[in-house]
């Protein structure tokens, strides 16, 4: 029998990857780990997704483990270098363990663009 890869990479999500979200498919069959929050981060509402920021505040959302063939793929989707860097962060999760994940942190400016003070990005219906 085929045995699978390790997978070693932790990945938070916090807009269109998470359960909800329009790209979720993409991360959908490898682990969920659970539902994690981000500390000095904002995040702002740029319409079709959202953007997160150093800043004051906590993001929440999901952390998945992922392969790094994945997070390869990812990259291109989520335009590395351009609109989104890949850093690693750490992450809390609701029971209080902390970890390293990889994040998509904005690139751009987004003076204009409505905070999104709760720090939970939702889908909206369009």
């Amino acid at each position: 029998m085929e045995e699978r890869p390790a997978l070693k990479n932790h990945l938070f999500v916090y807009g269109t990857l998470k359960r909800d979200g329009s790209r979720h498919w993409i991360i959908e069959d490898f682990p969920f780990l659970g539902r994690a929050k981000a500390k000095g981060f904002a995040l702002y509402d740029l319409g079709p997704y959202p953007a997160m920021v150093p800043g004051v505040g906590v993001v929440y959302g999901e952390v998945y483990e992922v392969s790094e063939e994945a997070l390869q793929a990812l990259d291109w989707v989520e335009g590395v270098p351009v609109l989104y860097r890949r850093e690693l962060i750490e992450v809390v999760f609701e029971d209080g363990i902390s970890l390293k994940a990889w994040a998509y942190i904005y690139n751009g400016d987004v003076k204009g663009y409505p905070r999104i003070e709760s720090g939970e990005w939702k889908v909206r219906e369009r």
